[in-house]
């Protein structure tokens, strides 16, 4: 996937109705296609990576659409292509059949499906921020946990494209974070497909290179249908840098130069070598490579070398596609860029005169809830409008009508190639509405590990938020919250808030959280506890946090939760080493508790040759082994092998773990007799008991 980098944004303009249509022949014709174009888009289906039913975003004029087969080789690909950076690498296909592998998204309709606020945190001065028909389960790039990165962590790209099938607008956000039913983004772009506007020059989009993301896409219904009638969207690792960020040409409006010796930069088209043979492919790699030829690949961002990007769906076969990777870089050109190679920097790319707005008007200051306001605007010199609170507008002049239902301040945006005018704000008020409490995000409850929260109202994103940390009223006084220095809880807090609104004529009710750390859950108690035992044991282990899991290791090392799973007595039967943890769902993992358990088995003896035999005395010989308890020995003797009667003298045994010498002096015995004798141990862990040997006197 790719990597972060430096943003930039697109572009967002009406639809045009026919009854706008100019009475001049040329409008009508450009009046006419936009509504067509619009007609088909209204025929996408709804839903997840939903079929858009043949519709094309964007004119067959966009540079995403332009077959680029017969355009001429750039002087300078010779030299790109054999560049660090470019040469020796190869192609690999960054999507397929697993959910997670590729750039999802949604297709939805603005008419039913309510507007949500996006906030941006890191480019809103390069984004249009602005409502957005975002589903609370929009799907979002590498499918992040809700709340993983909250509010502005970066844990990937996390791209989500929305495409509004109602006006014909793709909403695309760079590291989309989700939490609470809120959306934080680094940018927010948004892109009228029926017509071929492009970025400011240095803006950057969803995208590093200023581009829309969506309209360079694989998609498997396209390869159903036979063919891909657009660009790809591709990334290599490093693009060209300087001392002003780095190089871009169009399409691309901005550069994220990472390395000054590569000769790769932003919006650089490569199209595969008509010469290169396909036909030894599947049907459906020959279609993805056919595009190569004929529209290319377009350069949109740094990430892995030769990515190229599409949807995941479980129709593609991941070995087929993995054929793809056996495509090397040398099959590839450069087609000719304009401005020449290395393109602009951020020093050299055009300027001009932002739009100028003229009027902005409102029907009314103050209307009773649900009744209509009409907006009406005149701009000029500008490629794409918005109003933040309604959304993409017609181009130039016209007029919106809403029914508001809460007080609300709108703004009007105007952008073209040299960047933004932006209007002076209208506030409506609507009588009888108030500033909703505010809401905490990740709401209070009990936690594990400390958690950064944000605070806001459904209101608007410009309230001004008073909060307090102490569980006290929060006033005007109180400390304001900042997105950009949100709140870090780690200990038991309860935290209260108040939310300001330009317009309203009081202050929200107080909203609360309170946060709960309960801290590690209790370490887990062995029973029986360490020890040393002549027997097996059955040893059980448990917690005093309610409802904790607990896992164990018997071999010394450090337990985690991929460690085994305690689910009764745990039998030992020789020396070990039991560790262990609790986990508990509102804990932290508790403290390792730790048990050597030493078993010790029965002792030993062995019976050795009898020495300094004579007629009437010998030495009985033979070692014993204790298990490193303590005992005695004696030796058992007799004339006959089954009827060892006489007994030595018991001798004691110091613990010890190595094997002891044993004997024991004979008198009195009777010469010529042949004897039998053998050696007993005793411990507390029983009794060894040796073979029996024999001697006979002299």
């Amino acid at each position: 996937m790719a990597t972060k980098r430096l943003r930039s944004t697109p572009k967002a303009a009406g639809i045009p109705s026919k009854a706008l249509c100019s009475t001049i022949l040329l409008a009508l014709i450009s009046c006419a296609a936009g509504y067509a174009h619009a007609q088909a888009c209204s025929g996408m289906s709804l839903g997840k990576n939903a079929n858009l039913n043949g519709f094309l975003p964007f004119p067959s004029t966009n540079a995403w659409n332009t077959n680029i087969a017969s355009a001429p080789v750039d002087p300078d690909s010779d030299a790109i292509t054999a560049a660090s950076g470019f040469s020796g690498e190869s192609l690999h296909p960054d999507f397929g059949s697993e959910a997670y592998y590729g750039i999802p998204y949604i297709v939805v309709d603005s008419t039913t499906q309510p507007l949500v606020p996006i906030n941006v945190l890191d480019y809103a001065d390069e984004s249009d921020v602005m409502l957005a028909p975002y589903p609370a389960t929009a799907p979002i790039e590498g499918e992040p946990a809700d709340c993983t990165g909250w509010p502005d962590t970066y844990v990937g790209d996390n791209h989500a494209l929305v495409l509004d099938r109602a006006k014909c607008v793709l909403y695309e956000t760079f590291q989309t974070n989700r939490c609470n039913g809120l959306y934080d983004t680094a940018s927010e772009t948004v892109w009228d497909m029926t017509n071929g506007e492009s970025r400011p020059w240095g803006w950057t989009s969803a995208d590093a290179a200023g581009l829309a993301i969506f309209p360079g896409l694989i998609r498997y219904e396209e390869v159903a249908a036979g063919v891909i009638k657009h660009a790809i969207r591709f990334t290599m690792q490093v693009t060209k840098n300087d001392n002003n960020g780095g190089y871009f040409v169009p399409p691309a409006s901005h550069a994220a130069g990472v390395y000054y010796g590569v000769s790769n930069i932003m919006g650089m088209r490569i199209r595969l070598k008509s010469s290169f043979d396909i036909s030894g492919f599947s049907k459906t790699n020959q279609i993805i490579l056919t595009a190569m030829q004929q529209y290319g690949m377009i350069l949109a961002d740094n990430g892995g070398y030769m990515f190229f990007q599409g949807v995941s769906d479980p129709r593609w076969s991941d070995d087929d596609l993995d054929n793809l990777k056996n495509i090397g870089s040398e099959n590839f050109e450069v087609v000719k860029m304009t401005p020449e190679w290395p393109g602009w920097d951020s020093s050299t790319a055009p300027t001009g005169a932002v739009p100028v707005i003229k009027t902005f008007t409102a029907s009314a200051a103050s209307v009773a809830s649900g009744a209509p306001v009409t907006f009406t605007y005149s701009a000029t010199g500008d490629s794409y409008d918005f109003i933040d609170a309604i959304g993409p507008v017609k181009t130039g002049s016209g007029s919106v009508t809403i029914n508001p239902t809460s007080t609300q301040t709108y703004t009007l945006n105007s952008t073209n190639a040299s960047g933004r005018a932006t209007s002076k704000t209208i506030t409506i008020t609507v009588a009888g509405s108030v500033v909703a409490p505010p809401v905490f995000t990740p709401p209070g409850g009990g936690y594990k590990t400390k958690q950064t929260v944000t605070i806001s109202t459904p209101t608007s994103l410009a309230a001004t938020i008073y909060y307090t940390r102490d569980g006290s009223t929060p006033t005007n006084k109180s400390f304001v919250f900042s997105v950009a220095n949100p709140i870090v809880v780690s200990a038991n807090s309860t935290l209260k808030a108040i939310a300001v609104v330009k317009g309203y004529t009081a202050s929200s009710a107080v909203g609360s959280a309170n946060y709960v750390f309960a801290g590690p859950a209790a370490a887990p108690v062995f029973a029986p506890g360490a020890g040393t035992f002549t027997t097996q044991q059955k040893v059980t282990m448990t917690s005093g946090t309610a409802a904790s899991t607990i896992y164990y290791t018997s071999d010394g090392s450090a337990p985690t939760t991929g460690s085994t799973k305690y689910t009764g007595p745990v039998k030992v039967s020789q020396t070990e080493t039991l560790k262990a943890i609790a986990i508990a769902a509102t804990n932290t993992a508790s403290a390792v508790t730790s048990a050597k358990y030493t078993v010790i088995g029965s002792p030993s003896a062995l019976a050795a040759p009898a020495s300094a035999i004579a007629a009437s005395a010998a030495t009985l010989n033979g070692e014993v082994n204790t298990l490193g308890l303590t005992g005695s020995y004696v030796f058992q003797y007799g004339t006959a092998a089954n009827s060892l009667t006489a007994t030595t003298g018991a001798k004691a045994l110091s613990a010890s773990t190595g094997v002891v010498a044993a004997s024991a002096a004979l008198t009195s015995l009777k010469a010529s007799t042949k004897y039998f004798y053998r050696v007993v141990v005793t411990t507390a862990a029983g009794e060894g008991v040796g073979e029996t040997l024999s001697f006979t006197t002299q």
